[in-house]
Order: C-alpha cells, then sequence, then structure tokens
C-alpha cells in the first residue's frame, strides 16, 4: 500500500527483498527515498524515476489555516493593481501607458510585504513535501524559494525551490504562484551539489545557484525578502558532515 501525503506509513507488510535498477537489494520495510545516484524515489512499494515523481496536492499549511494567505493573495492583487499602466495623452493626444506618479512607492511597499507572505507559505509547503519524499527522519533543515518579478511586464516567478537536509539537497519545481511543489528537479547529496549565493551591486537580485552533474538551477529573490544565509549554512554542514 502506498502511503499518503499526510502519513508516512509505520506497517509495510511482509520485508520482501527487491531488486534495484542498478542491481543493489533493498527490503520493503525500507521508507521512502532516494537511491544513492538521486535517479530513484522508494515511494514504499516501487521505484520510480525522480523526474517521474509528481507530489500529489500537499495538506493545508498552517499559514493557511490561520488566514494569512487569503490576506497574502489579496496584497498580491494589490500589487498588480497599483502597477497597472494610468493612460495619459501625449501632445498628439495619443494614448500611452503611463507607470510613474504616486503609485510606485505604495506598490513596493505591497509588493514587499506580499512577497514576504508567499514566501513563508512555500517553506511550510517544502517541509511537509520533504517528509513526504524523504520520511519523517530527515526533515528539512533549511529551504529558499524563488520569488521575484520580470522587468518587462511585472509577472510574478515562483517556480523552483531548494531544501537542504542532512543527507540531501532538494531542487523542487513548483506548478504555479497560488500551487506547491509539484515535481522534482534534483535530488542529490550535499557533497555532490555546490550551492552558491550570486548578487548585483549592493546585493541586488540575490540568487543561489545550485549545480550539481545533472544540472544548474537559480533561486533568485529580493533583498529583505530572500533570506539565503540558512541554507548555505546547512548545505556546508550536511557536506562536511557527509564526507
Amino acid at each position: 500500500r502506498r502511503r499518503g501525503i499526510s502519513s508516512f506509513g509505520t506497517e509495510f507488510g511482509t520485508p520482501e527483498m527487491l531488486k534495484l535498477p542498478w542491481g543493489h537489494e533493498h527490503t520493503a520495510v525500507d521508507m521512502s527515498h532516494f537511491s544513492d545516484d538521486g535517479e530513484w524515489w522508494w515511494d514504499d512499494t516501487r521505484w520510480i524515476a525522480t523526474s517521474q515523481v509528481v507530489l500529489p496536492n500537499l495538506p493545508m499549511t498552517e499559514f493557511e489555516r490561520s488566514g494569512k494567505l487569503n490576506e497574502a493573495r489579496i496584497r498580491m492583487r494589490k500589487r498588480h493593481e497599483l502597477l497597472k499602466p494610468r493612460w495619459r495623452l501625449n501632445l498628439d493626444e495619443v494614448p500611452l501607458p503611463y507607470y510613474g506618479g504616486d503609485a510606485g512607492v505604495p506598490s513596493m511597499f505591497v509588493q514587499h510585504r506580499a512577497f514576504r507572505d508567499y514566501r513563508s507559505w512555500t517553506l511550510e509547503q517544502l517541509a511537509i513535501a520533504t517528509s513526504y519524499l524523504l520520511g519523517p527522519n530527515e526533515p528539512m533543515q533549511a529551504g529558499e524559494t524563488t520569488m521575484f518579478t520580470t522587468y518587462w511586464d511585472g509577472l510574478v516567478i515562483r517556480d523552483f525551490a531548494v531544501v537542504v537536509t542532512a543527507s540531501h539537497v532538494l531542487v523542487l519545481r513548483i506548478d504555479s504562484l497560488d500551487g506547491q511543489p509539484r515535481w522534482v528537479s534534483l535530488a542529490g547529496h550535499p557533497r555532490d551539489v555546490r550551492i552558491e549565493l550570486h548578487s548585483g551591486w549592493f546585493g541586488y537580485g540575490p540568487t543561489l545557484r545550485v549545480t550539481s552533474r545533472s544540472g544548474h538551477w537559480a533561486i533568485r529573490g529580493y533583498q529583505r525578502v530572500f533570506v539565503p544565509e540558512p541554507v548555505l549554512q546547512a548545505w556546508h554542514d550536511a557536506a562536511t558532515a557527509n564526507v
């Protein structure tokens, strides 16, 4: 029986020796986890290619139960309204979009609050997703999510997130701005992964670059919203402990 997202299973039936895709043996009494090379995930009943893993709908987070997510969504909608162009006539009386005026400061304040709220919500989702993928005995030590906007249209991007546990670095792909972590892009041992912090002048546009043999990912954010230090510290501790 495959366990559900809200429980991690203590009854696995009769131990049965299974043949792994790479020739090792494994018992069915073990909880869900990834293979040593990160290419396969054991779901309590069978091995699934990591690229094919789809997380089911996550249970409601405390952030949602408290009503804070509804408040965050209201702020996000308000941000969108404040950033809409105002139309003005030029000298030839042709209507042109206008992005200035008194909307700039309020929109930045609202965006900052909304992004911080969405980040808090995402971290709770990441903790639940990590327990689903690795079991309750390997919790998330630190995590961070992409939260930034495109310059040309103000579209909010929340697509990838990174998680560090005692033995793994996970990169999870999020299905939408108001969705959840849905797919696994990377499952690697900390010693086989590199995480670096990059940013522009005066720390603008902080980005965690996650690199492994299978690819690289950019977790991007804004100053005073993005908090990369816990991820970097957790990765360093896990990588040195797993040497």
